[in-house]
């Protein structure tokens, strides 16, 4: 399994032209991930932490494509890092629907949810991510919603 390391990671942003705002959001998803990550730890489930940390800094390195998940995924594909590029095809909202995009693993939903919580580089509630979602893409996510509540829980429950 290749993963690259932090520096890597943020080395393969900046060489990928990614904006800084979105630098800035993919290092505080990682911290909000590995703070959850440690949490589950804790608790004795099992983390492989080094991917966490790649694919939630990377998870928007290709944030500027109309399809990032799949041009992101692709891009990691592209570098040798098959393991992160699926984590990354799995973060979004818009193909929850379909059981390949699904996060399965704790390392996907992890990530998936982390960076369901921070808006900007500000760890935020569901309700307020999701209400900014709403208003800047003017779309009702309310199954989206729905999906990440239950991940929420689920990892919640998990790290108590």
């Amino acid at each position: 399994m290749n993963i690259p390391g932090e520096e890597q990671c943020l080395q393969m942003l900046k060489d990928n032209k990614t904006p800084s705002n979105v630098i800035e959001h993919s290092k505080t998803v990682c911290e909000f991930a590995l703070v959850l990550a440690n949490k589950l730890e804790q608790k004795g489930i099992e983390i492989n932490k080094d991917m966490v940390i790649a694919a939630s800094l990377l998870h928007d390195i290709q944030r500027v494509e109309d399809n990032h998940l799949i041009e992101g995924a692709n891009l990691l594909n592209k570098l040798g890092f098959p393991e992160i590029a699926t984590i990354i095809r799995k973060h979004g909202l818009s193909h929850i629907n379909q059981e390949e995009h699904k996060p399965k693993t704790i390392e996907e939903k992890i990530v998936f949810y982390a960076d369901k919580r921070v808006k900007g580089n500000q760890v935020v509630s569901l309700r307020e991510r999701f209400d900014d979602l709403k208003i800047r893409y003017n779309r009702d996510d309310k199954k989206e919603f729905e999906f990440t509540k239950k991940i929420e829980e689920e990892l919640n429950k998990k790290s108590q």
